[in-house]
């Protein structure tokens, strides 16, 4: 195992990261803090400072292809420390992490000890030479680096299967490879893309399925290899206005596009929320498992300053519709609020756009009755080939798993 580093600078710096990462709630148990401290963190991001390598508030990118868009980093520290936290690694696990950056899997080496095992892998050679190497120089050369396609399953992956897997790429989908090869009380922590939205999401089993019990709202590079798909993307109004669509939903472009441009119905809930409430992220997903089809409109500043939307936030915004007509959630301040607060209501553009408005604004209302005190959605994943769930639920259909939102 490495020591807590010779360097003092980068030894200071370490220290400064544990004690902001425990004020903001990103540590909450000793052993992973103490894999904080131990790990040198700035060894598997040398392209960067090593300030940058501590307190970089986002990943830390370290590869590119040849586009210029990102195929591999580092995670900032505070999702390196919520994701460990939500897997529950303990001394002499098995772990297999998807994604070497090689940070992650040390981390993780520090948790399993010497009775333990990590393996991490990648489909890109080059991101594999490099985690083996920093991993080796940084004192982890215990980690296995596979080159491999990660979805796909690994060949000398033990007969119990693994106690955790470790998502480090954003995925579409949970291969079917994860779910034949997690141990039977595995935990499954993986950066998921549904309906637009992108959530790390750690899973346990439960019977036949998978049972969310923490989300987080995180953004990774996505995953590579034959598992890779990304979503569509409707231009409503250029670049400036988008609506995404996962999961092969249907929509129709042209109509949606003609829509857009149409009279617009406004509509508001009633349902208010303060700014530091944190209720947007929950109904994101609660509403993924309420209203179909589903996904995110987004808009740039300009298409706010020129009245194309109403007030979309940098996420986007929860959107349905149908052939030719589309809603979306808004906010405003809201009217005689003797303090902070803003109201939810709906836009609407096209023939149903007053039917598409009373629709979402029953679901926003139906959270507010139902979800909104009863903490963070959960979200259960069922094999394709296995149990439907029951008539009536909202499912979410990917290519190995089926998700219910409740």
């Amino acid at each position: 195992m490495a020591e807590a580093g010779t360097d003092t600078k980068a030894s200071a710096l370490r220290e400064r990261m544990v004690e902001g990462l425990r004020e903001r709630g990103a540590l909450t148990s000793a052993a992973v803090e103490a894999a904080f401290r131990r790990v040198p963190r700035h060894l598997f991001v040398p392209e960067v400072p090593a300030e940058e390598a501590y307190g970089a508030p986002e990943a830390v990118f370290t590869k590119r292809d040849e586009q210029g868009k990102p195929v591999s980093s580092v995670s900032a520290p505070w999702l390196h420390a919520r994701m460990l936290e939500a897997a529950q690694v303990v001394p002499g696990m098995r772990v297999l992490e998807i994604g070497s950056g090689g940070c992650n899997a040390a981390l993780l080496a520090e948790l399993v000890g010497e009775q333990g095992s990590v393996t991490t892998m990648d489909i890109d050679p080059d991101i594999t030479a490099r985690a083996r190497r920093l991993l080796t120089e940084a004192g982890y050369s215990q980690v296995r680096v596979r080159e491999a396609d990660g979805a796909r399953p690994l060949q000398d992956a033990p007969a119990r299967g693994f106690d955790r897997i470790v998502v480090t790429v954003g995925a579409s989908d949970l291969s079917s490879a994860w779910l034949d090869q997690l141990a039977s009380a595995g935990r499954l922590v993986v950066p998921l893309r549904f309906r637009g939205l992108s959530r790390t999401i750690a899973f346990a089993r439960e019977r036949d399925h998978l049972r969310s019990d923490t989300l987080i709202v995180s953004g990774f590079v996505a995953i590579q290899g034959d598992s890779a798909h990304a979503p569509r993307v409707v231009r409503l109004a250029g670049r400036d206005v988008r609506l995404v669509v996962d999961e092969d939903q249907p929509a129709e472009a042209d109509g949606l596009t003609a829509a857009f441009t149409g009279p617009r119905h406004e509509r508001w809930t009633g349902v208010e929320l303060s700014g530091s409430e944190g209720l947007l992220p929950r109904l994101d997903v609660w509403l993924a498992g309420a209203v179909a089809p589903y996904g995110r409109l987004r808009a740039t500043q300009a298409a706010a300053e020129r009245g194309l939307v109403g007030w979309v936030l940098g996420r986007g915004a929860p959107a349905v519709w149908d052939r030719d007509s589309l809603a979306y959630v808004t906010l405003r301040h809201a009217p005689r609020a003797a303090e902070e607060r803003y109201e939810l209501g709906i836009i609407a553009h096209g023939p149903d756009r007053e039917c598409l408005a009373a629709r979402l604004t029953d679901a926003v209302v139906r959270f507010d009755h139902a979800a909104r005190y009863e903490g963070e959605p959960v979200v259960r994943a069922y094999r394709r080939d296995g149990q439907v769930p029951g008539r009536g639920e909202v499912t979410v259909d990917k290519p190995s798993v089926r998700l219910v939102i409740t």
